[in-house]
């Protein structure tokens, strides 16, 4: 039976190691048969507007992904070194992850575009952004775990977990920014006045609001079950 302690004591937490890097190679191959079905979707019906759509965004669902590893590897290396620099660069990585992680569960809203397809092809597009979906959704919740990791030494256990949360609520948040604003996560460099201005009026927009919560809760919902599933793994991998 699970505890709430379970996720609160002090222990290990459960990540994947660099030199197994399963993983990785699990979402290699997600993603590249999402290309695989772009293509051929493109090949056949000369239309490539879903490939430029769907390849870039999971390149966006890469991105946040890339920032953790790059920060875990320059942790581990000891290249950060101690003190101030550490807590410094590894403050600013994660403000950058948490910046482009929406881009990663995004995907999901994809499906969307279902309504614009073709009906003897509906078929082949589910699969085809599903695919792209899962993949983008595991990438967000790798790259969180490497975030939770890493929280866990700069905060204490309950600290992270209440941070790690609530960035799956603020990625709910993104999410309707992306999908109904149309707002990208670099905007906060290239527009922030009218960006901020957005971000105001948004917070105050009913659906903006069903749209965080609903999104926040089943990103937190499943980043906890995320998490139970890799602690479980490990745990039967060290015992054997």
């Amino acid at each position: 039976m699970l505890y709430p302690t379970k996720f609160l004591v002090e222990r290990t937490l459960p990540t994947v190691t660099p030199s197994t890097g399963k993983g990785l190679m699990a979402l290699t191959l997600l993603t590249g048969v999402s290309f695989v079905l772009v293509t051929t979707r493109g090949a056949l019906t000369g239309n490539w507007w879903f490939f430029m759509f769907l390849m870039w965004n999971l390149f966006l669902a890469w991105f946040p992904l890339g920032i953790m590893l790059v920060l875990r590897d320059l942790r581990q290396s000891g290249l950060l070194g101690r003190g101030r620099l550490n807590l410094s660069v590894s403050w600013l990585m994660m403000g950058g992850w948490l910046l482009f992680m929406p881009n990663a569960p995004y995907i999901i809203t994809d499906l969307f575009h279902l309504r614009m397809t073709d009906h003897e092809l509906v078929w082949f597009d589910t699969l085809m952004i599903f695919i792209g979906a899962l993949t983008g959704l595991l990438a967000g919740l790798y790259s969180t775990l490497l975030a939770h990791r890493t929280l866990r030494t700069l905060t204490d256990s309950l600290t992270a977990w209440a941070l790690v949360l609530a960035c799956q609520g603020l990625a709910g948040f993104g999410i309707y920014l992306g999908r109904y604003i149309r707002w990208n996560s670099w905007s906060i460099v290239t527009e922030p006045m009218i960006l901020t201005r957005s971000l105001w009026a948004s917070m105050h927009n009913p659906l903006a609001q069903k749209v965080a919560l609903t999104y926040g809760f089943a990103l937190a919902t499943l980043y906890v079950a995320f998490y139970i599933y890799v602690d479980n793994t490990m745990s039967v991998v060290s015992r054997r």
